[in-house]
């Protein structure tokens, strides 16, 4: 299946260079190409392509200001392309697919676009109800987050994870050996993680089913989760869903 695709940079040699590279990969269909952030925008209206490949740096609209402009719900998958690593991070915090230095090696552009055909793979397979070969449901649930501090990003396996605590604005991850803060919502979360290996113990703490010890009754119907680690947690889940997934996983 062919991946509509815009290209938008205000270097006319480089959008020309980079459909050089993309004509490797008969999957991708390139629909339009643009100079300016502005013109690609009026074009998503109309065109509704399911990749953009985005310069960072462009006069007036950026790739970033761009990005974050389209509606999430609605919003194709993105590429950022750049000369300069220093907006890696705040890429990355519009939920970009991944981020490419010029000049754009054809190996490293490969591996982006396997990981968009990944993506939309899930997000086609969750629009029409199938279910993909050696899988549960109909998504695919979040494998790794990503956290940031300064200018270094650390990306941590779901597995790895064994609480997310509500701070705010964000949340803070713990794994066996660090904590890491993420801005990012409790209810996002709760929805991209799998449900067979997490669970909301209540308003502000999601807790990976493996680490739960047990179950301690605090009176008139109250319940908290004793964790591995000694930590305690209110139950306000339902009590019977909690026991049957503990039981059964």
């Amino acid at each position: 299946m062919k991946i509509n695709t815009f290209v938008v940079d205000d270097e006319s040699l480089a959008r020309q260079r980079m459909k050089e590279l993309l004509a490797d990969h008969s999957d991708i269909e390139v629909i339009g190409e643009f100079s300016t952030g502005q013109e690609a925008k009026v074009a998503l209206m109309n065109l509704k392509p399911e990749l953009i490949l985005l310069d960072v740096q462009m006069p007036r609209m950026t790739g970033l200001k761009l990005a974050k402009l389209l509606d999430n719900s609605d919003m194709p998958l993105v590429v950022f392309i750049t000369a300069h690593d220093g907006f890696a991070v705040e890429a990355f915090d519009t939920r970009a697919v991944d981020y490419l230095l010029k000049p754009v090696r054809p190996e490293r552009l490969a591996r982006a676009l396997e990981r968009v055909r990944d993506q939309l793979s899930a997000i086609r397979e969750t629009a029409s109800g199938e279910v993909p070969p050696n899988h549960s449901g109909p998504r695919r649930s979040l494998s790794r987050l990503m956290a940031k501090n300064g200018d270094r990003v650390t990306f941590i396996k779901a597995e790895e994870i064994r609480w997310i605590e509500s701070a705010g604005n964000y949340v803070v991850v713990s794994t066996e050996q660090e904590r890491h803060i993420i801005r990012e919502t409790m209810s996002a979360l709760e929805s991209e993680l799998s449900p067979k290996d997490f669970v909301r113990l209540n308003r502000s703490l999601i807790v990976n089913l493996g680490v739960i010890a047990e179950l301690k009754s605090q009176g008139q119907g109250d319940y908290f989760a004793l964790l591995k680690d000694g930590k305690r947690a209110s139950v306000t889940v339902g009590l019977h869903e909690l026991e049957r997934r503990l039981r059964f996983g």
